[in-house]
């Protein structure tokens, strides 16, 4: 799944903040649903547009928390490969 997209937000509000984390669950929904279409190409990837969550904050801790736990969602373990293969090529 090359091209994917995965954004943070954080949002200063009078009161706390406004965290946007990707939603890891309706995304890995919409790659199944997808995936069971007849016709599609096996590296079809839907669109992903609005499949993020919204938490409000009360400080730069909460905030943190949220945005850690949001990362260790994302699968890294494919782009591990792609960099090292970037890195020997450029020694």
């Amino acid at each position: 799944m090359h091209g994917e997209s995965f954004r943070v937000s954080v949002e200063v509000l009078e009161n706390g903040f406004s965290v946007e984390v990707p939603d890891m669950e309706a995304r890995a929904k919409k790659v199944a649903d997808a995936k069971k279409e007849k016709g599609r190409s096996p590296d079809y990837m839907p669109y992903m547009g609005d499949c993020t969550k919204k938490f409000a904050a009360k400080s730069v801790k909460e905030v943190l928390s949220l945005v850690k736990a949001s990362l260790g969602q994302i699968p890294e373990h494919e782009y591990d490969a792609a960099f090292a293969e970037v890195a020997s090529a450029s020694k």
